[in-house]
């Protein structure tokens, strides 16, 4: 099973299902109206202690540390190609 937490601890280059957001309604709506829902898959390409760069739905998003760990994701596991 792939590794579960917040998207602050996943490094760049990392490919990350949202599984969970926050019980904060308030910053819930705000991840939903900028396309952060459960079931979405992004791609991590900064993260290194400062905001946290993600690409989702073909639009690049910053998110600061405190919001992008009420966002709980999976790391999704690569195909290999037979």
């Amino acid at each position: 099973m792939s590794p579960y937490g917040p998207l602050s601890q996943f490094p760049a280059g990392t490919r990350v299902r949202i599984e969970k957001l926050c019980d904060c309604s308030r910053a819930r709506g705000r991840l939903c109206s900028m396309g952060l829902t459960p079931g979405t898959e992004i791609e991590v390409f900064a993260n290194c202690g400062g905001p946290c760069c993600l690409k989702v739905r073909g639009s690049s998003l910053t998110l600061g540390q405190g919001l992008a760990g009420n966002i709980y994701g999976r790391i999704v596991e690569s195909e290999v190609a037979a």
